[in-house]
């Protein structure tokens, strides 16, 4: 599998005058400059890797795959994708691996708190593959990827789910759907929480539907980096659901 987005300049040469250097040929001119002074190293092995990746090929390869989706309730596995229990629970799960793997693990810890973007690519990749290894994707899903509050964003600079959702939904030709749902009350990082009461409590009514009508009627394919007790899926669902979302289908590239 390709990790790379980019395709290297192999003679590293600017166009002939008079031609417009394209964002795409620029970016790969830079990218082959940053490899010379600056080599990228796989998070795994210290390998060195061209462009701006985060992980080589073969460890990439290594992290294992689930290979069902999960009752967002209690965890059971659902073989054909269907609610076998919990039946009024408001959304099933999907996580492409578990944060047991060590490697899927620095992934998200370098998106989320290196503040390393290109970590994004590994994680939406590890979705892509997770999602048509299952077959569940259908051309009337819509992707939306869990907010981010104000102040973290500003913060952070991105919101990583975003990150994902996007080359997630590139892949399959689907729809990101950023507007009309907000965070609009600013919580603490679930990762500091003690129990599951307390995550619980941190991430209740933090959500808003601000523009219902762009999920009522919707099957809705909710993204994130990573999912723990399920508190953020839960509050998120809930909240589309009552503005009318059908089915709702909670991927995380990653399940602790």
């Amino acid at each position: 599998m390709n990790l790379s987005g980019n395709s290297s300049n192999a003679d590293g040469e600017f166009p002939p005058a008079g031609k417009k250097i394209t964002s795409k040929k620029m970016g790969s001119f830079l990218d082959s400059i940053l490899d010379i002074f600056f080599p990228s190293l796989c998070i795994k092995c210290g390998k060195g890797i061209s462009g701006r990746e985060t992980i080589c090929i073969p460890c990439f390869e290594n992290i294992p795959i689930n290979k069902s989706l999960f009752c967002g309730k209690c965890g059971a596995r659902l073989p054909y994708g269907k609610k076998i229990c919990h039946f009024d629970f408001p959304y099933i799960l999907g996580a492409a691996t578990t944060y047991k793997d060590e490697v899927a693990r620095d992934l998200v810890r370098e998106l989320k708190f290196g503040f390393i973007k290109n970590a994004a690519g590994p994680l939406a990749k590890l979705l892509i593959s997770y999602s048509e290894n299952i077959g569940f994707i259908e051309n009337d899903w819509v992707v939306v990827p869990i907010p981010l509050g104000a102040n973290r964003l500003r913060k952070r600079g991105f919101n990583q789910a975003t990150l994902i959702a996007e080359i997630f939904a590139e892949h399959f030709s689907l729809i990101v759907e950023k507007e009309g749902f907000i965070r609009h009350k600013e919580t603490r990082p679930q990762s500091e929480m003690e129990n599951y009461e307390s995550r619980l409590e941190n991430a209740r009514d933090c959500f808003k539907i601000t523009a219902p009508e762009k999920f009522s009627g919707r099957n809705i394919i909710l993204i994130d980096d990573v999912s723990t007790s399920g508190v953020t899926f839960f509050e998120a669902a809930s909240s589309l659901k009552k503005s009318g979302a059908k089915k709702i289908i909670a991927l995380a590239a990653v399940k602790g």
